[in-house]
Parts: C-alpha cells; sequence; structure tokens
C-alpha cells in the first residue's frame, strides 16, 4: 500500500469510532496487530479502549491490556479499519516473501538481474529506451512477483546474442514452469521438452514424456487402439459391442412381435432380443 493510501481521512476516522460488543463491554478497536486462519478467510487481532458511560454525558474511554485483546473476522473489521487491515495484510505478505517492497534500492538490485544499470531504471522513461532494453525492462516486471509460471511471447525479439544466451540460461534453471511463443526454432532448441507446432490451422504436439509414451507418465493412444482388460483369474476380456438400451416404444414392438411367433407356434424366451 503506497503512502498516499496510507493518509487516515476524517472519514477513516468517523468509521473507526464504530462500536464492537465484546464479552458483554462496548470497545473501540485502536490497533491491530496480526492476523490468522480463519474458515476460508482471515481474522485479526486486535487491541482496544473500553467505553464506560457510553452515550452519557460522562463518557470515558480507557485502553485496555493486552491480555484483552480479541480476535475479530475480517468482514467485520474491514468496515471500520480498512486501512489498518490493508497495513497488517502487507506486513504479512513481505514475512513470507509473496510481496516485495516498491523502493528504489529493491528494484534496481531486481533490474541489475536483467543487464539494466541503476542509472538507467531511476532515471530513464521508456520512450528513452531502445528496443532490446525495452524488453530487458519487459522481462524484469514479468518476473518481479516471484511467478510460478511465465508466459513469454516472442521473448527474442530485439536481443542480442549475449542478452539471449543470458536469458536461456535463466529459463533453464527457474524452477517453475515456462511457455514460450516464438518462431525461433533455434532458441527453444536445447530449452523446451515440449514443442506445439501449430502450421495451417492444424497443432501437432511433439517431444515429451505422454506423447512419446516413454516413462511414467500415460500415453497417447492412436484412434481406433483399444485398452486390454483382464478379469481377476488374468484371463483377457474381449471387448464386444456394447448393449444399446431400447426405448419404451421398441420394448412394446419387441414383446408384440414375440406373443405373434408363440401364436404360431415358435419358441420363444422372454429375453430374447
Amino acid at each position: 500500500m503506497d503512502r498516499a493510501n496510507k493518509i487516515v481521512t476524517n472519514e477513516d476516522e468517523k468509521a473507526m469510532d464504530k462500536i464492537y460488543k465484546i464479552e458483554g463491554t462496548q470497545r473501540r478497536v485502536i490497533g491491530i496487530h496480526s492476523r490468522r486462519k480463519f474458515k476460508n478467510s482471515y481474522e485479526y487481532e486486535c487491541s482496544f479502549v473500553l467505553g464506560e458511560n457510553v452515550g452519557q454525558k460522562g463518557e470515558k474511554w480507557i485502553p485496555m491490556m493486552t491480555a484483552d485483546n480479541a480476535w475479530i473476522p475480517r468482514s467485520e473489521i474491514l468496515q471500520s479499519h480498512q486501512k489498518m487491515v490493508a497495513d497488517v495484510d502487507q506486513k504479512e505478505a513481505l514475512a513470507s516473501g509473496q510481496f516485495r517492497p516498491l523502493v528504489r534500492k529493491e528494484i534496481e538490485q531486481h533490474c541489475a538481474n536483467f543487464g539494466l544499470d541503476a542509472e538507467l531504471v531511476t532515471h530513464s522513461r521508456m520512450r528513452g529506451l531502445s528496443g532490446g532494453q525495452r524488453v530487458k525492462v519487459v522481462l524484469a516486471a514479468c518476473s518481479w512477483q516471484r511467478p510460478h509460471l511465465i508466459v513469454l511471447d516472442e521473448p527474442t525479439n530485439y536481443l542480442d546474442r549475449d542478452s539471449l544466451g543470458a536469458l536461456s540460461k535463466a529459463l533453464k534453471s527457474f524452477e517453475g514452469g515456462v511457455i514460450i511463443i516464438t518462431h525461433s526454432a533455434e532458441f527453444t532448441e536445447n530449452l523446451t521438452e515440449e514443442v506445439w507446432a501449430v502450421m495451417d490451422g492444424k497443432m501437432t504436439p511433439s517431444g515429451h514424456n505422454w506423447i512419446q509414451g516413454q516413462g511414467a507418465g500415460p500415453r497417447l493412444k492412436e484412434e481406433g487402439e483399444k485398452e486390454e482388460k483382464f478379469d481377476a483369474m488374468g484371463n483377457k476380456i474381449e471387448d464386444g459391442k456394447k448393449k444399446v438400451k431400447l426405448s419404451s416404444s421398441e420394448l412394446r414392438k419387441k414383446k408384440k412381435d414375440r406373443m405373434a411367433r408363440r401364436k404360431k407356434g415358435e419358441e420363444v424366451f422372454s429375453d430374447e432380443d
């Protein structure tokens, strides 16, 4: 949350005057200190001031001790202390590594991994960068939040040979998933484990275990290829045609045919098709 959003307005102060009834007492929240999982959401540990003679001439609000802290569900505390909740959420995200602060030092260090000088990152505008530098900025931006999956659309555009080598090396060491859309087979040749080639409106997959039928993954079957089945004794079960369920009108017609054949003296069984 940026500094502008941390400023408490008159409306915020009015909302923060909300009175909570906890353990038979009237309290106001003066601080939010931590959070924990609660059902499908969170609840927040709050400190309070205790109200005495609320609504009367001698109304007083007395600070309560830490031992009197209580947990309030997110849906309730958001109505009165939204900015405090956001601040706690941000601290939790920072502690877990899911969030990175937007400060100059952090940004410059991150962009340095992509060959961008600190001076260029801090003092240059995008319109003044070369094509290769812009691509590096985009790559830095897409990896800023440490994602599990990266999708790159024509990443080789405008990059020189050294930059392409560095990108290839980085993608190989990346522990998450990578999807690359490119026309450069040379770039992906030793980089990708699986290729989906699209030509003339047709997609042809190749290059991985689930295509080749090797390894632990399931193998794609050719059209018409049927899986062999065996009974408990190990005997092969011949796959016959699936019996088609007849409609009620068809069943009545068959019944009439059987009765007519019986009248003629033919031997007919009730379960005969």
